[in-house]
């Protein structure tokens, strides 16, 4: 006869590690990353600003999404280093878009999004480092929680097999 009592609370504990693996991930994204939401009106831009380092990572990311963005809309990003000097010049044609850049210098990196178009739109703006390692935490979080999840509907399974046995 198999007990169900220890697969359900190792599975509780699995689910918990799952969650807090998650949960961390989480935090670590998005104390890497500055982000601004903005309304733009025609002719309008906003500034969404990051300091950064290369000795702390290489990789910087930046991302635009736009609520409900149509064919005909004209918004231009530039992301610009700390000199001024523009590294990326884009206009945008579909959302959301995420691209990744190099940090050469350390000091404040600069996206920036104009709306040339003809309409008023719901802009979110993202740049900060791309976070380093993160593939192994989703992985292994995504894991610990569909293990335990399993794990718990089995052991609810043997449980209430036994209580009917019993019965």
């Amino acid at each position: 006869m198999v007990k169900p009592k220890p697969i359900i609370i190792i599975s509780g504990i699995l689910v918990l590690i799952g969650i807090a693996i998650t949960a961390y991930q989480s935090q670590t994204t998005s104390e890497n990353l500055s982000n601004q939401q903005n309304t733009l009106a025609i002719g309008a831009q906003m500034v969404v600003t990051k300091g950064m380092n290369p000795e702390n990572n290489q990789n910087g990311v930046y991302s635009i999404q736009i609520t409900d963005f149509r064919n005909d809309d004209n918004v231009k990003t530039t992301v610009i280093d700390p000199v001024g000097t523009p590294l990326i010049t884009k206009t945008i044609t579909k959302s959301p878009i995420q691209e990744m850049f190099k940090i050469t210098s350390s000091g404040n990196y600069t996206l920036q999004i104009e709306n040339h178009g003809q309409r008023e739109i719901q802009v979110l703006g993202i740049i900060g480092y791309y976070p380093q390692g993160i593939e192994v935490a989703d992985i292994s979080g995504f894991i610990a929680l569909i293990t335990g999840l399993s794990g718990l509907a089995v052991g609810m399974m043997y449980l209430i097999k036994n209580r009917v046995r019993s019965n």
